[in-house]
């Protein structure tokens, strides 16, 4: 199986390429400059450009696109929301239109966000009513994945742990903090169902060489807080727990709304695949000391 996956060098994108094996097939990485990542050649992809996407794809012929690249940062989106529509939505119908020509399936990776966050535990059933352009572009990109035959979204949650390369997250720079003995205030009155970066990669791994059609929520097993999940992280990382400090919503006002709570229902998951182990944030942070 030839698996062509976008935003290899993204933060999800390098976690695939990290948990990607042998006898899962050959993967092709791809970025919008090619070059290199670990072992594996970076194909260059471009989502702005429909000449260099067609023959990128053509060149390849992958049996099934993992797209994992976007705009995903919601300030950048919102600060260029054309740019934003045509990577994360121009950019997909270009994969897909290519897929559905070729009878191949796509597999794209959605956001929590597309919820207002008004009740939370959100299940695929729910109805999205995302209040951030992010959001609605990712929306947008959800419609031209169903439509394509065998197309699945997996919607996903808030991601954690450690970046495998490029500039440092939001994550690296908080623990940095932290290590430093430096406090750190985290919203303590947003929820999510976080779910560590391995985990999910592995998921996603395993979703693509399933038949699985659709929309999926890929989401950890436990609704908590920003606050919560630094709290319980940082003296399984061996940092003094006391540094972080709890912060509400109302303390950093935003130019867009922030959903209070998108925790994501994730049975469908557990039932499609059973043998995936989601652990619990201290679990996960065992794994990287």
């Amino acid at each position: 199986m030839r698996v062509l996956l976008t935003g290899a060098t993204g933060l999800l994108g390098r976690w695939i390429v990290h948990c990607w094996r042998p006898d899962d097939g050959t993967l092709i990485p791809t970025n919008s400059r090619g070059g290199t990542l670990g072992p594996h050649p970076c194909l260059a992809l471009d989502l702005t450009d429909a000449a260099q996407v067609q023959l990128a794809l053509d060149q390849s012929n992958p049996d099934l696109i993992l797209h994992a690249a976007a705009i995903s940062k919601p300030e950048a989106a919102r600060r260029d929301p054309a740019l934003a529509w045509h990577v994360n939505v121009r950019g997909t119908s270009l994969l897909a239109l290519w897929c559905r020509h070729h009878n191949r399936r796509i597999l794209l990776t959605s956001t929590d966000l597309v919820f207002d966050g008004q009740r939370g535990n959100y299940s695929e059933d729910a109805s999205p009513s995302p209040i951030v352009e992010y959001a609605r572009t990712k929306l947008a990109a959800e419609a031209l994945v169903r439509d394509t035959p065998g197309g699945l979204v997996a919607r996903v949650c808030l991601l954690y742990g450690p970046s495998l390369g490029g500039p440092p997250t939001f994550f690296d720079q908080a623990l940095a903090d932290l290590r430093q003995g430096r406090p750190r205030a985290f919203f303590a009155d947003e929820f999510r169902t976080p779910l560590d970066l391995p985990t999910a990669a592995r998921a996603l791994i395993d979703l693509a060489h399933s038949d699985v059609a659709g929309t999926l929520h890929l989401a950890g097993p436990e609704r908590v807080s920003r606050f919560e999940l630094f709290r319980r992280l940082a003296p399984v990382l061996g940092y003094d727990a006391n540094l972080v400090q709890p912060g509400r919503l109302a303390d950093l006002p935003s130019p867009e709304p922030r959903p209070a709570d998108v925790s994501l229902c994730s049975l469908r998951l557990s039932q499609i695949l059973p043998e995936l182990h989601r652990p619990p944030i201290e679990e996960a942070a065992s794994r990287w000391t």
